[in-house]
């Protein structure tokens, strides 16, 4: 269901007669993502002080709020799909996973390789940037990567 959903958000950004053969979600988080984020709890724990919260506890949930405004903030979703006319790059949403507008159609000796990972994301190297993708799009990459 929700790859049938990428799948049909992608299609909306392509032109006439042009269809998805596959699709993978990814994201980047930003260089500064750790110090933006700390920034921000710090910022609101004080704020929280200011405005008369005197209890930790509170002051500490606000600071998280903010913290994981700030995250979500600093990273950027994208959609790579393989098309029948070449290699797309579109944006995606943060709350789903479905292309928000079309960026640029990939040149087609585009490098998409991998570049490492965890247990539950792989991270791939696409045009130059690396991106993290989740196992749930893990296959759909590597078949973008094999590509004839």
């Amino acid at each position: 269901m929700r790859k049938a959903n990428l799948l049909r958000s992608i299609a909306r950004f392509l032109d006439d007669g042009i269809y998805v053969i596959d699709a993978a979600y990814m994201w980047r988080r930003h260089r500064l993502m750790l110090p933006f984020g700390i920034a921000s709890f710090l910022g609101l724990a004080m704020v929280a002080d200011w405005v008369g919260w005197d209890d930790w506890p509170t002051r500490i949930v606000i600071g998280l709020a903010g913290a994981a405004l700030a995250v979500a903030a600093s990273t950027d979703y994208k959609v790579v799909a393989l098309t029948s006319a070449g290699v797309v790059l579109l944006q995606a949403s943060r709350i789903r996973q479905a292309a928000t507008g079309m960026l640029e159609r990939l040149p087609p000796d585009v490098a998409i390789e991998p570049a490492g990972g965890t247990v539950l994301a792989a991270d791939w190297e696409v045009a130059g940037l690396v991106y993290t993708v989740p196992r749930s799009s893990e296959q759909a990459i590597n078949r973008i990567a094999a590509r004839a």
